[in-house]
């Protein structure tokens, strides 16, 4: 059976869109891409790779012709509690609209404008 072996996530300006995705997801950039990332010295084209014991690689990959608000991927964020959504809005992500029939969730977007869902506990 196959399995999900990663994610790609188009974005403008990997300098704003891997640190965030790394926070957000709790996934560290690879050691090569973690000091290119703090040296400002990728190449042009070049993805950043996230990384966690036992969870599909997320690729942070540049591609600059998509429009700005066009998902590029959509994403289900799973919360534990309410801090988790507060830590997601400091990293940068801004509420667009909440859900909550059936069940509740908030559509965010990271700082490039890219939607995602973070998807409350149920209760």
């Amino acid at each position: 059976m196959a399995a999900l072996a990663s994610i790609v996530l188009f974005c403008h300006d990997v300098y704003v869109a891997a640190p965030f995705w790394s926070a957000a997801l709790g996934l560290d950039p690879v050691p090569e891409d973690a000091a290119n990332l703090a040296t400002r010295s990728l190449a042009d084209d070049e993805s950043v790779l996230l990384r966690g014991d036992g969870r599909p690689d997320v690729w942070i990959t540049p591609k600059r012709d998509t429009p700005p608000h066009a998902n590029r991927v959509h994403l289900d964020v799973q919360l534990d509690d309410r801090a988790e959504l507060d830590r997601l809005l400091d990293l940068g992500a801004t509420v667009q609209w909440e859900v909550h029939e059936p069940h509740r969730w908030t559509v965010l977007a990271d700082p490039e404008g890219i939607l995602f869902c973070a998807l409350h506990p149920r209760t």
